[in-house]
C-alpha cells in the first residue's frame, strides 16, 4: 500500500530539513540561521495542507530568516497554508473571551420595564471565522471568503436579572481579497478589501438593530506596524410607518454615531500585540469611538488579552449609548 499524501508531505519536509545542515565549521550567524530555518519550518510543517508544495514552504521560510517579509505577509502566507484542510475553518477577526468586563456607563434604556438592573459587570466573548469560496474571481491572485463574526455580552453574574445574554450581534459578510504591492508616503499596500456586510442583534420589536453595509479595506504596513483604513457606505432601507411597523428602519440615524468608516493601527513587537481603533462622524456632535487592545503571550495556544472601549458603537443595542469599558481575559487568535 502506496503512502498517503500527508505523510510523503512529512517525509519531504523532514528530508528538507536534514538537507538544511551546515558544516562543522560554519560561523555562529550560519547556525543561527539554520536554526531560524528550521524553527521555521517544523512551526508550519504540521499546518500543511495535503497539496501544498514544500518547496513553496521552503522559499518562504528562507524569506522569514533573511527578512524579507512582513507581518501581513506572513498571515496571509499562514492562511494560505491550511486554505484545502477540510477539518480547519479560518480565524478572520480576533477570537478572544473577556471574563471580567466593567463598564461604568450600562445602557438602562432599551431594557426599561423589565424585572431586574444591568449590572457594570459582565463577559464580553467575539467569535469571528471566515472560509475561502473561490480564487480568481477578480485576477488571478483575488480570493472569495464567506465569514461570520458573532459578539456577544452576558450578564453572566446578574442573577437578579437572571443572568441573560444582554446583546449578541451576528455578522455575516462576503468579501473579495486583492493582494496589492504598490507604496504611499513609505507604506506598502498588502492588500485591499471589497465586502458586503450585514450587521443585527437578531431582535424583534423595540430592540431590533440592524444594517447592510458596503465596504473597502486598505491595508497598509511598515516593518511592524500595520494601518488598516476601512470606509463604508451604508445601503438605504425604507423608512417605517409608525413605530411598530416589523419592517424599514430601526436605527435611521446610525451613521450619526458610527461614522463612514474607521481607522485600524496594529503593532507587532514579538509575541506582544498592540491595537488601537478610531471612528468619528467628522460633525460637529463629534461622536465617535477608540477601542485599545493588548495581547501578550500565556503559553503556545493563547494569549492574555486586554481590551478598552469608550464611545458609541461597542454594540449594536448601545449604538447611540456612550459606552465605557474595560475588560480582561483571553485570546485564541489574533489580527496578527
Amino acid at each position: 500500500m502506496g503512502t498517503k499524501p500527508y505523510y510523503r508531505s512529512l517525509l519531504a519536509g523532514v528530508a528538507l530539513l536534514c538537507a538544511t545542515g551546515v558544516a562543522a565549521d560554519d560561523d555562529a550567524a550560519a547556525v543561527e540561521g539554520k536554526a531560524a530555518l528550521e524553527r521555521c519550518l517544523l512551526d508550519r510543517l504540521v499546518q500543511l495542507a495535503v497539496d501544498t508544495p514544500v518547496s513553496k514552504l521552503q522559499e518562504y521560510c528562507r524569506k522569514v530568516v533573511v527578512g524579507e517579509t512582513s507581518v501581513v505577509g506572513e498571515r496571509l502566507f499562514d492562511e494560505r497554508l491550511i486554505e484545502n484542510n477540510p477539518f480547519v475553518i479560518t480565524a478572520h477577526k480576533p477570537n478572544y473571551v473577556l471574563p471580567v468586563t466593567y463598564n461604568t456607563r450600562p445602557n438602562e434604556a432599551p431594557y426599561a420595564g423589565l424585572e431586574g438592573r444591568l449590572q457594570n459587570l459582565e463577559v464580553k466573548f467575539q467569535l469571528s471565522l471566515k472560509f475561502q469560496a473561490a480564487s480568481g474571481v477578480l485576477g488571478r491572485n483575488s480570493l472569495l471568503f464567506f465569514a461570520y463574526t458573532n459578539q456577544s455580552y452576558w450578564q453572566a453574574y446578574n442573577s437578579e436579572f437572571s443572568s441573560p445574554f444582554r446583546e449578541t450581534n451576528h455578522e455575516p459578510e462576503m468579501f473579495l481579497l486583492l493582494p496589492q504591492q504598490w507604496s504611499l508616503f513609505g507604506l506598502r499596500n498588502r492588500v485591499i478589501v471589497l465586502g458586503l456586510n450585514h450587521q443585527s442583534n437578531g431582535r424583534p420589536g423595540s430592540q431590533s438593530r440592524s444594517w447592510n453595509r458596503l465596504y473597502a479595506t486598505f491595508v497598509f504596513e511598515r516593518r511592524n506596524m500595520v494601518l488598516s483604513l476601512r470606509p463604508w457606505y451604508r445601503i438605504p432601507e425604507e423608512s417605517k410607518s409608525s413605530a411598530t411597523d416589523p419592517s424599514g428602519d430601526d436605527n435611521p440615524d446610525i451613521l450619526d454615531y458610527m461614522g463612514h468608516g474607521e481607522l485600524r493601527a496594529i503593532y507587532k513587537r514579538g509575541r506582544n500585540t498592540y491595537s488601537l481603533m478610531l471612528r468619528n462622524n467628522l460633525r460637529r456632535t463629534n461622536r465617535g469611538a477608540v477601542e485599545l487592545g493588548w495581547s501578550f503571550p500565556m503559553g503556545e495556544r493563547m494569549k492574555g488579552y486586554v481590551q478598552y472601549f469608550n464611545g458609541y458603537g461597542e454594540s449594536l443595542i448601545d449604538y447611540d449609548a456612550r459606552v465605557n469599558r474595560l475588560g480582561v481575559g483571553i485570546a485564541l487568535t489574533d489580527w496578527l
